[in-house]
């Protein structure tokens, strides 16, 4: 081994670590993908029912006080059974503090804002467990509604970023390892 091609057989095991971590996203984004857009399609043949809001607010969340989230809970009745359900959004930093893009939490204000009590939303439940439910309609801000379609970007950004490492590395694999694979026999005795 010469000392010219130690670092760049260095530098290609970095390539080749990264490709097999790239992989391996890969594989984790293709799983969640696949549960989730399973769960999404399962919920999408649930039964519809009209909740109303019984309470909504923006509230702080207790673990890190810099950051609040939407937090409602929704009446529905199916049959004569009386169904409540919680609903969450994400957490978002107040507008005094910097965040990209900024004021994350004007959109939050706004759907509380729109529904105050009594405003009725459509939700889908669980025909097993008339208990579990899910919003069907008018997600909460900002990540609200099916993830699928996010997943699935995601999954793409994976696989491209996995194909390209992979070209990377076997375009710029080392000689002496390219030679160790196809034959035994030294190329230059």
């Amino acid at each position: 081994m010469t000392t010219e091609s130690a670092p760049m057989k260095l530098l290609w095991l970095a390539l080749a670590v990264l490709v097999v971590f790239s992989g391996l996203c890969t594989i984790f984004v293709s799983a969640v993908t696949a549960v989730q857009a399973w769960q999404e399609h399962a919920q999408a043949k649930w039964l519809e029912v009209t909740a109303h809001v019984d309470t909504c607010a923006l509230r702080q969340n207790s673990s890190s006080p810099k950051r609040y989230y939407i937090s409602c809970r929704l009446a529905y009745t199916v049959g004569a059974e009386q169904n409540i359900a919680r609903v969450y959004s994400s957490n978002v930093p107040p507008p005094n503090v910097w965040q990209s893009p900024p004021n994350q939490i004007a959109p939050l204000e706004e759907w509380v804002g729109q529904h105050p009590p009594g405003t009725p939303i459509l939700m889908r439940y669980n025909p097993a467990y008339h208990s579990k439910a899910v919003m069907a309609s008018d997600y909460l801000p900002p990540l609200g509604g099916p993830h699928t379609p996010h997943n699935i970007k995601l999954l793409e950004v994976c696989a491209g970023s996995f194909l390209v490492l992979l070209a990377l590395a076997r375009i710029t694999r080392p000689r002496s390892l390219g030679q160790m694979e196809s034959s035994s026999i030294p190329i230059n005795p």
